[in-house]
């Protein structure tokens, strides 16, 4: 099933992305790094280490038949920072002296040559870089990483002669220790250098760690936007369990007006709403370009992506009089279009913003659609003939409940949502805002009091039963879940891999915080951006490769 999530480069696939902790300078160097470029908004990129000489390899033992020492190895040339994208020019690294060949030398049995080693900075992101050599023979391609040795590894299994690894899960301005290793059945070598990272773009906010209970964690890195309150180009940030970043994107050259900016992670690459003037956009984690959407058209295309199973691409289009989604192919034509305006579910209100759609997910398999209204609930529609199955009714409008009856009474319906989650148990996620001041002159049910809820859906009774809230009646849950957890427009809940629900508790304004649960109520991670805003976070499948 493909769930579009709203407001919620290209590795091999045999690739692992790694990730370090919090990292210290390493004294010890081999090959010198060019400098990093600064990335868009950024600072300008580091200084290239000096790369040391080779070792002299060692004249061999006369014996009567004497041993060939062994080859000294070759250091390799530091490489010149690139400037960043829409940054300032970063200075170029100072290039790395060439090592000298070790005299008298030959690779002993089961070794394996490495030559050309270069580590160059991403000049699209300042805390990645790519590293590339030859191998006398196939054979696959490892990078080792980390400070004060190598912790992590990045590891492409492919039997190449040619290497070249996107080393991506370090951090910012933090000098590290890279070393390429080349494995084949019979041989392996393996050469070192150095890399330092450059500065993160101006602006980046810092996340603070409110809590991390390590062990009921799903491991893997949380994918977010960044709303700057509008002075600078949406930012999408991936962190790590520590709130650091790993990752970023700046969206664009115009300001982010609004940020509500979904942003998603499919088949590695990120996915990024339109924002402001910035079109949609995907991008893969070198920070290329994929796919750029439409910009125009009418009404413009004012919401959230989202990208089918099959490769094309959904845009939520919104007016007073219609309130639509697209079905784009990879070359922006329209295949497919359904408009809620079209049916017989009618505005019963003057408000501009009587539907506010702001999710949609396609199961192609069943051939359906699920279509969010924040102030009219989930439809279900039939993409064959484009009928409504069902809609699952908010409290917010009580004039249209819709055709689900909720259990164990009305009590417990939702009542306005952000990127309702649909699992094949049958189960629905929503994260419910509780209603809004804003909307219609603040007249509405709410109690400005926001929660997750999880429904069992029976669809051939059409009933809802509640089977998971918080905070709801959990003990022991600190009081700002209860008493001030309150997200008036944004949010966004997503059921994780063992069972915990990542929440962003997101707020165009004051503090957004991110946060993980568990079943039994207990918050197990969170970290909270001040004075940044947040629409939608992602938790990344674990991708950290330990060595060892």
């Amino acid at each position: 099933m493909f769930r579009s999530r709203f407001l919620r480069g290209s590795v091999a696939s045999a690739l692992f992305i790694a990730f370090v902790g919090c990292v210290k300078t390493d004294p010890s160097i081999d090959t010198g790094a060019g400098g990093s470029g600064a990335g868009a908004g950024g600072t300008t990129g580091s200084a290239g280490t000096i790369g040391s000489a080779g070792t002299t390899g060692s004249a061999g033992t006369t014996n009567s038949a004497g041993t060939t020492g062994s080859a000294g190895i070759t250091g390799s040339a530091g490489t010149t920072g690139n400037a960043g994208r829409g940054g300032t020019t970063g200075s170029a690294g100072t290039t790395g002296n060439a090592g000298t060949t070790g005299a008298g030398g030959s690779t002993p049995p089961g070794s394996l040559t490495l030559s050309g080693l270069k580590i160059d900075p991403n000049p699209r992101m300042t805390l990645s870089c790519y590293v590339s050599w030859t191998t006398s023979a196939a054979a696959n391609s490892e990078v080792q990483f980390g400070v004060g040795g190598y912790q992590f590894h990045v590891v492409d299994s492919a039997q190449v002669t040619s290497h070249k690894v996107h080393v991506i899960g370090m951090h910012a301005a933090t000098a590290y220790q890279i070393k390429a290793v080349s494995t084949n059945a019979t041989a392996t070598g393996s050469a070192t250098g150095t890399f330092t990272t450059g500065a993160l773009p101006s602006g980046t906010p810092k996340a603070t760690v409110v809590t991390k209970t390590t062990d009921k964690i799903q491991p893997g890195w949380t994918l977010m936007n960044a709303y700057l309150n509008g002075t600078a180009p949406g930012l999408m940030i991936i962190v790590d369990v520590d709130g650091l970043p790993v990752w970023y994107y700046v969206n664009g050259t115009t300001n982010d007006g609004f940020g509500a900016t979904s942003v998603d992670f499919v088949s590695n690459h990120v996915l990024i709403g339109p924002a402001s003037s910035e079109p949609a956009r995907e991008v893969d984690l070198e920070g290329n370009v994929v796919w750029t959407g439409p910009t125009g058209g009418t009404p413009n295309a004012t919401h959230h992506v989202g990208k089918t199973s099959a490769g094309n691409y959904l845009l939520i289009r919104e007016s007073n009089t219609s309130a639509r989604v697209e079905e784009l192919s990879a070359s922006n034509q329209i295949v497919w279009t359904w408009d809620l305006y079209s049916t017989s579910i009618k505005p019963k209100t003057t408000a501009a913003d009587w539907c506010h759609i702001n999710s949609v997910t396609a199961d192609l398999a069943k051939n359906v659609l699920y279509f969010n209204c924040r102030y009219q609930g989930l439809f279900k529609v039939n993409r064959a003939d484009k009928s409504i199955l069902w809609q699952m009714g908010a409290a917010i409008d009580d004039s249209q409940t819709g055709d689900i009856t909720y259990l164990p009474d009305n009590s417990v319906r939702f009542n306005d949502s952000h990127d309702p989650e649909i699992h094949d148990d049958g189960t629905i996620l929503y994260y419910d805002n509780q209603g809004w001041t804003g909307h219609t002159g603040g007249q509405m049910n709410g109690n400005f009091h926001t929660q997750v809820v999880e429904y069992m859906l029976d669809e051939a009774k059409k009933q809802a039963t509640l089977t998971w809230r918080f905070p709801g009646t959990f003990s022991g849950v600190d009081n700002w879940y209860k008493q001030s957890w309150y997200t008036q427009i944004w949010g966004d809940a997503n059921r994780l891999a063992n069972g915990n629900i990542l929440i962003t508790a997101g707020n165009k304004s004051g503090t957004t915080r991110h946060f993980e649960v568990t079943r039994a109520g207990e918050v197990v991670w969170a970290i909270d951006w001040t004075n940044v805003g947040g629409y939608r976070g992602v938790r990344i499948p674990p991708v950290a490769t330990p060595l060892p």
